[in-house]
């Protein structure tokens, strides 16, 4: 029997947003309105206590760092802007829909908080480097494992004969899902990905995180690949794969950096993952699980 094709992979996994779907089409339909304002986005969020606790847990953490507390949703709107709080909604949708998927092989917990410590790293880079909407990278950064999880939810036996030749052979998982699926983890994603409309820059730096040098968009994906190798480094969470990585290292040129910069990183993904663990992994009190 052959594998399943990325394709069909990709198509099995739910399309909707789930409990977050009505407020991101509502802050949508807001958009387009000519009565639209900060207070009508901050009334849409409002309506989902939970995503209203996360975004002013994130507001307020040192994540962003800003001087004075928020206290108002639509504060948060203001000084985040409106792309920022959409990809939030986005992002915890991603965490809750694959919540589901069984622990046998992969721990979420642990996956989850790699994805997000090496979302935050992937900002920080932008940052350093002074490139545009460095939020962006942070999203990169969430879902560069993502399809990984597709392989898990979509067909788990499959992934188990992967991990069975990973563990045996003492391979690179990555190089144990090709030789199984014939495609790896970034191929599946990217698969994903394009399906969601997500733009073609975020889609190659997910697609090549490994690989940053054969990317066309080889900036991007070089900030998620040293952002993935630093917090490897850090032994922050895990994707599943247990064995080091090669380092790309056309990946340091293309971004430029000097060894001065690690250090400032490596404290400031300290200073900040617990806060995002909070924001996206913790339950709210009073809130949804």
């Amino acid at each position: 029997m052959n594998p399943p094709s990325i394709k069909a992979m990709v198509q099995a996994v739910p399309r909707s947003l789930g409990s977050y779907g009505p407020v991101l089409k509502e802050i949508e339909e807001a958009l387009v309105s000519p009565q639209c304002n900060l207070n009508s986005i901050g009334d849409a969020i409002q309506k989902d206590p939970d995503l209203t606790a996360r975004l002013l847990r994130l507001a307020n953490s040192p994540f962003f760092g800003f001087a004075n507390r928020l206290s108002t949703v639509t504060e948060a709107v203001s000084l985040l802007g409106i792309q920022q709080i959409q990809d939030m909604i986005v992002a915890s949708s991603v965490l809750d829909r694959f919540k589901g998927v069984p622990d046998s092989l992969v721990n979420k917990d642990s996956f989850w908080r790699h994805s997000l410590a090496v979302g935050i790293a992937a900002r920080l880079l932008a940052m350093e480097r002074r490139l545009p909407k460095p939020d962006k990278f942070f999203v990169a950064g969430l879902l560069h494992d993502v399809g990984r999880l597709v392989l898990l939810s979509q067909a788990a036996e499959w992934a188990q004969q992967v991990f069975e030749l990973y563990q045996r052979e003492k391979m690179l998982l990555r190089d144990a899902e090709k030789k199984i699926l014939g495609y790896d983890h970034q191929q599946i994603a990217a698969e994903l990905l394009q399906s969601w409309s997500y733009p073609s820059a975020l889609v190659q730096a997910v697609e090549f995180h490994h690989t940053p040098s054969q990317s066309v968009a080889k900036l991007d994906a070089a900030v998620v690949h040293i952002a993935d190798h630093l917090v490897n480094a850090m032994g922050i969470g895990s994707s599943g794969e247990q064995f080091i990585a090669p380092l790309d290292e056309k990946a340091w040129t293309i971004l430029g950096l000097n060894s001065d910069t690690l250090p400032r990183l490596i404290e400031a993904v300290d200073e900040q993952i617990l806060s995002v663990e909070e924001a996206f992994l913790k339950k709210p009190p009073g809130g949804k699980p």
